[in-house]
């Protein structure tokens, strides 16, 4: 995969003291960066100063300081006595917060007493504020630089009793996104991860779980934090959920009607596996939809370059033939199948799987990647100019032949009790936009079925996720723009990377609806004045 390197780095991150902050400050210590522990407690800072130097195993350093978030002057100190100690800023992890204040309890909004307010927002929105502020000066003097804020699954879905925590999340998103645009001129990177439930002390404060044994501990945040960091500067992730696999598709826990008494379901989290996430796709067999050009193909590479074996099926026989010939010719995978398929029929996805089974037996993934645009050969209109076939080509390709592709492979799934569907949807799954009504109606249709199919099968052990990227340099890219410029997309092989670390994930974690997007993705129509530090 192409990612970055972390050794040598100079990682900030706030509470530290424990829960994901730890866990991050151990992940980056392990894969070489020196880490500044900021947090509130001494001593539990010294606890995490003694993991993050086990950790590093000699080739990272800790700097443990005690500081308040809510303080602007903490906040300013803990920039200049790292910029004193190690000459640079080139992470910050801003991860302090808390859920209410201590003894609190759940209340209406119309019930908080306005110190509770102030003391939760103080810490959650006010502290990311300073705390961004204080680092960006010298990132942006040094035109680099990565600041990762975490917000939560309630910075997105508003959750009731708690809305002092929702709104500082929101506005954790909110301030992300400004910051973002404000200083990706100067090479600074900022963006935002949002976890769901996880095993830490602000998950404590909800009362009892369900299925406490069902929660993740931290350090699957952490990794997921670490690859963020390590992805290629000219590509960033918006606004990614992490969370949970029991938590997903619904709007909680597993009722006591699912399918988690059977026995052949493990009970629980400590009955799978605990290990960060997996180190290759070795043994798996994944199947690429449209696995000839453009994330496709790059996606095809990607997981054979883990060690899959890869079939890849597409409509065009010729040039299947040529993607399985490149594949096989790679060292270390499983092997290459070719099916040549029209994705908007019943009995091409059947035929498919049948193939694959009789092949490699087994099937552990299914990536859809086939899609277009528009009908080939026709221009932007607006929707009282688009004619019913050229909507229907666009449903049929785009919804229909996802439909097709996840109902003919889930009978398998369900059968070994284990599997993962990742379909491609769009930003503009997310945000309509004007002149191409049927492509963004297609997208949002497919976030919509992939969100009810992951409810459907997710007590089965099948993980069903939406990926929704952004500008992509393919060739349905350059179909709607006569005059690509560059740095306008990143490379197709971003968004492939981003897939198969969604596919090495643990069974207990995934990473749900990313955008995956270039660093300028947000460019206004006129250039802006670049960021300068003051």
């Amino acid at each position: 995969m192409s990612t970055r390197s972390l050794v040598g780095r100079v990682a900030i991150v706030t509470g530290a003291s424990s829960g994901i902050g730890r866990a991050t400050c151990v992940a980056l210590a392990r894969r070489g960066a020196h880490v500044v522990a900021v947090g509130r407690h001494e001593a539990r800072l010294a606890a995490t100063g003694a993991l993050v130097e086990e950790a590093g195993a000699g080739r990272s350093t800790a700097l443990l300081l005690a500081l308040d978030v809510r303080s602007e002057a903490d906040m300013q100190s803990m920039a200049a006595r790292t910029l004193e100690c190690y000459g640079r800023i080139d992470i910050l992890v801003h991860s302090a917060g808390i859920l209410r204040p201590a003894g609190a309890t759940l209340r209406m909004a119309a019930h908080l007493d306005t110190p509770e307010w102030d003391e939760v927002l103080d810490i959650n929105l006010r502290g990311t504020f300073l705390a961004n502020r204080a680092v960006l000066p010298a990132m942006i003097a040094a035109r680099s630089g990565d600041v990762l804020n975490l917000s939560s699954r309630s910075g997105r879905i508003g959750l009731a009793f708690d809305a002092p925590y929702c709104a500082s999340k929101f506005g954790v998103h909110g301030l992300t996104e400004a910051v973002a645009d404000e200083v990706r001129h100067a090479g600074v990177r900022v963006q935002v991860l949002a976890p769901g439930k996880f095993a830490t002390e602000v998950l404590d404060q909800t009362g009892p779980m369900p299925q406490p044994e069902d929660i993740p501990p931290p350090e699957r945040v952490a990794d997921a934090i670490c690859w963020m960091l390590a992805m290629p500067p000219d590509t960033r992730l918006l606004a990614p959920l992490i969370e949970p696999t029991q938590q997903l598709g619904g709007a909680g826990w597993m009722s006591g009607k699912s399918d988690s008494s059977d026995p052949a379901r493990p009970s629980s989290i400590k009955e799978r596996t605990v290990n960060m996430s997996s180190a290759d796709l070795r043994g798996k067999v994944v199947i690429v939809s449209g696995g000839t050009g453009g994330i496709g193909l790059a996606t095809a590479k990607a997981v054979a370059a883990e060690g899959a074996s890869v079939v890849v099926a597409d409509i065009d026989a010729a040039r299947i033939a040529a993607v399985c010939g490149e594949i096989e010719a790679m060292s270390g995978n499983g092997g290459a199948l070719g099916v040549a398929i029209d994705v908007r029929q019943e009995e091409d996805h059947e035929r498919l799987v049948r193939e694959t089974l009789e092949r490699f037996g087994r099937i552990d993934a299914l990536i859809v990647c086939a899609g277009i645009l528009r009908k080939r050969g026709t221009p932007p209109k607006v929707l009282v100019d688009v004619t019913t076939d050229e909507w229907d080509d666009v449903i049929a390709i785009n919804l229909k032949g996802v439909f097709l592709a996840n109902r003919a492979v889930l009978p398998t799934m369900i059968k070994q009790r284990s599997g993962m569907i990742v379909n491609l949807s769009s930003v503009q799954g997310l945000q309509g936009r004007a002149y191409d009504g049927p492509y963004c109606a297609s997208k949002f249709g497919v976030i919509g079925l992939s969100q009810a199919v992951a409810d459907e099968v997710r007590s089965y052990g099948i993980k069903v996720q939406a990926l929704m990227p952004a500008a992509v340099a393919t060739p349905m890219w350059e179909q709607n723009l006569p005059a690509p410029m560059p740095g306008d997309a990143i490379p197709p092989e971003r968004v492939a990377d981003l897939i198969v670390f969604m596919l090495l994930q643990p069974e207990d974690t995934m990473i749900v609806g990313p955008v995956i997007a270039p660093l300028g993705a947000r460019k206004r129509k006129a250039a802006a004045k670049p960021a300068e530090a003051g």
